[in-house]
C-alpha cells in the first residue's frame, strides 16, 4: 500500500474480525487437548477455508496469517510440540509398540529430536504389551485359521513384528482322536463287522465254497467210491470199443 492510499476501514475491520475468530478457534482446539504445530495449522486452514466459502466478505485464507498466529500461541505457551509428543507417548504406552508410537509422532509433524526426547520416557516390554493386548481383546484360542489370522492382524496394526505376533497368538489345537475300546484285561477289542458290511458272494463263489466244504467235511470213503465208479465207467467203455472190432 502506497503512502497516498488511504486504508479501508471496512476491510481492516473484517480482517481484524477474521483474525479474532481464527484465534478463538485455535484456543478452543488447544484447550480440548494438545496439538502439534502441523496439526493445528491444518485444522485452522480448513476452518478458514470453510468460513471464506460461507462468507463472501471474509478475506481469502493466507498461510502466513495462520503461521504468525501459531507463533504467537507458542510464545504465550498455548502450543508446544514438546508437550504434544509427551502426551502422545503417555497415551499410547501399553497400547502399542514403540515403532507405532514413533510413526504416530512423525505423522503429526513432530521433529525427530523432539520425538526421541519424548520416547526416552517410554519404558515397556514389547512382548508383554502385545500379550496383554491380545488377552484383553480376545483371550481365547482361535477356533479356525481365519480367526487366528484376524488376531495376528490386530497385533500387526499396533506395530508389533510378525514373528512376535505368531508366537503370542496360540495355535489352533489339533483334534483329539476318540479313545479305542478295550477289553477288561486292557487289550483292544476287535471291530464287529455288521451284516450290512459283509461282501456278498456270487453264485460261483458259493458253489466253490460249498464244494470245498463238502470235501473237508465228507469222509474218505465218499472220495474212494467216486474214484471206483470212474474206473468202472472207463473199463466198460473200453470193453465196448473192443467188442466192435471185427475178427
Amino acid at each position: 500500500m502506497s503512502n497516498n492510499e488511504k486504508p479501508d476501514p471496512a476491510k481492516s475491520a473484517a480482517e481484524a474480525e477474521a483474525a479474532g475468530k481464527l484465534r478463538n478457534k485455535a484456543l478452543r482446539l488447544l484447550t480440548t487437548r494438545e496439538h502439534s504445530r502441523e496439526e493445528l495449522m491444518r485444522k485452522l486452514a480448513q476452518a478458514k477455508v470453510r468460513r471464506a466459502r460461507n462468507d463472501a466478505k471474509a478475506p481469502p485464507p493466507a498461510k502466513d496469517d495462520i503461521s504468525r498466529l501459531i507463533d504467537d500461541l507458542v510464545a504465550q505457551g498455548w502450543q508446544s510440540d514438546d508437550r504434544y509428543a509427551e502426551a502422545i507417548v503417555r497415551r499410547l504406552t501399553g497400547q502399542a509398540s514403540r515403532r507405532f508410537i514413533e510413526d504416530k509422532l512423525a505423522q503429526t509433524g513432530i521433529k525427530k529430536d523432539v520425538a526421541q526426547l519424548a520416547l526416552e520416557a517410554l519404558k515397556q516390554d514389547e512382548i508383554e504389551v502385545a500379550k496383554a493386548l491380545w488377552e484383553r481383546r480376545y483371550g481365547n484360542v482361535a477356533t479356525d485359521d481365519k480367526e487366528r489370522q484376524k488376531q495376528i492382524r490386530f497385533l500387526l496394526s499396533r506395530g508389533f513384528h510378525l514373528g512376535d505376533a505368531f508366537k503370542i497368538v496360540p495355535r489352533i489345537p489339533s483334534p483329539t482322536p476318540a479313545p479305542e475300546a478295550a477289553n477288561a484285561d486292557g487289550t483292544p477289542t476287535e471291530p464287529v463287522v455288521q451284516d450290512s458290511q459283509r461282501t456278498p458272494r456270487t453264485g460261483m463263489q458259493r458253489s466253490a465254497w460249498g464244494s470245498k466244504s463238502g470235501s473237508k467235511s465228507g469222509s474218505g470213503s465218499t472220495f474212494s467210491r467216486g474214484s471206483k465208479k470212474s474206473k468202472e465207467s472207463s473199463t466198460s467203455t473200453s470193453s465196448k470199443i473192443f467188442r466192435r472190432t471185427p475178427d
